[in-house]
């Protein structure tokens, strides 16, 4: 071998123990750095955790590094807001001088929902696309308000309200004006149906002594029928578009039935009633009210036709215990002329009698026949006989 080849051999092993103690040293560099990374490791598991962590503005950013969720600080306190992919802020939580808002976005960028604090207690929302109210209830004062909308208009359609006094339903027509209402309070409990004139066409609840009633009325809302319960039992009525007259149907506490025909003035012009003998009882009264003509059921049993001039009664036609009796009276009240059948014999009896009702001429029939006149006293007596 040449001492050339002797160098160049020499030459290559050299270098051959240098590339070995070159890969000694890097494995034992990595050993050392992966026990370094692992005490590093060990080291900061062992770390004492954070107990806060300040800071004025948190942003979470997706993929294209735009802002997905941040966390602030406003004038009035926190604010959490949250974006869609698409870039719109769809979600915010914050609060207010009231207390705490929570507010929902479409992608549109359109309020949808929301749940808000205010004075007097909390109000929740729900919003069409386009941003108007389609519905909310909300805690009031002294109670709390439950209202839907029609598209297009935030004017109340339905209405719930609850107060203190009671509660209230309110359902309304596509112009806004009222066609239903309903309610309770402590006087009790109504429906009302409201007319296109804005006035009540119909009702049925009860009245001021809590009895239960109904009225239908025209269109201006004068009341055409009404019916409700009275002291006695019930009672219908029927009137005129004035409100006045008509027909009532009733009864009475002690002693049944009435019935009643008024004028336009609402005064009775005929009536039908049981009186107090629990007979009948037909009366005619005149414009003002006053009574023209009476058919009812006498002291005796018997039926009485009686008609008044004013107050004064002036005629009366009856039955007595010995047959039929007609009585004409003065102004006085004093019978004039008495015909009828004869209490002290058989037969007919025609008695004349003065202003005092004092008899001063009789005719009766039996025993035998006889006319007679008399004094004024009535002291004496001249009897009339055929020749």
């Amino acid at each position: 071998m040449t001492p050339i080849e002797t160098r160049l051999e020499q030459l290559e092993q050299q270098l051959q123990q240098i590339k070995n103690q070159s890969r000694r040293e890097r494995r034992i560099g990595l050993a050392c750095a992966m026990m370094l990374g692992v005490a590093a490791l060990v080291g900061f598991t062992r770390a004492p955790k954070p107990e806060v962590i300040q800071a004025s503005r948190l942003e979470i950013l997706d993929a294209n590094g735009k802002i997905a969720c941040l966390l602030s600080s406003t004038p009035t306190g926190g604010q959490l807001d949250v974006w869609a992919k698409g870039g719109a802020n769809i979600a915010r939580l914050s609060s207010s001088e009231s207390g705490g808002d929570l507010a929902l976005w479409n992608s549109a960028g359109k309020p949808v929902a929301g749940i808000f604090a205010n004075s007097t207690g909390g109000r929740v929302e729900v919003t069409h696309g386009n941003g108007q109210i389609a519905a909310f209830l909300e805690a009031t004062k002294d109670g709390s308000d439950f209202v839907l909308t029609r598209s297009g208009s935030e004017e109340p359609s339905m209405q719930f309200t609850v107060n203190a006094e009671g509660s209230e339903g309110l359902l309304n027509r596509p112009n806004g004006k009222p066609a239903l209402r309903f309610g309770v309070n402590q006087k009790g409990s109504a429906f009302s149906v409201v007319g296109v004139s804005e006035k009540e066409v119909a009702y049925l609840g009860c009245d001021a002594k809590q009895a239960g009633m109904f009225r239908i009325a025209s269109g201006d809302g004068s009341t055409a029928l009404e019916g409700g319960v009275g002291d006695g039992g019930g009672e219908l009525a029927v009137r005129e578009t004035n409100g006045a007259g008509g027909c009532i149907l009733g009864n009475t506490a002690a002693r049944g039935g009435y019935s009643e025909i008024r004028n336009h003035d609402g005064k009775a012009a005929v009536s039908f009633e049981v009186q107090e003998n629990m007979g009948g009882r037909a009366t005619v009264r005149t414009a003002m009210g006053q009574i023209a003509a009476l058919l009812d059921q006498g002291k005796e049993e018997s039926g009485t036709v009686q008609i008044y001039a004013g107050a004064t009664r002036v005629a009366a036609l009856g039955g007595g215990p010995n047959g039929g009796l007609l009585n004409l009276f003065n102004m006085k009240g004093k019978a004039v002329v008495v015909t009828g059948a004869a209490s002290d014999s058989d037969g007919g009896l025609f008695s004349l009698r003065n202003s005092s009702g004092q008899q001063t001429v009789r005719a009766a029939a039996q025993p035998n026949g006889e006319v007679a006149s008399y004094s004024s006293d009535g002291a004496h007596k001249r009897v009339l006989m055929a020749p």
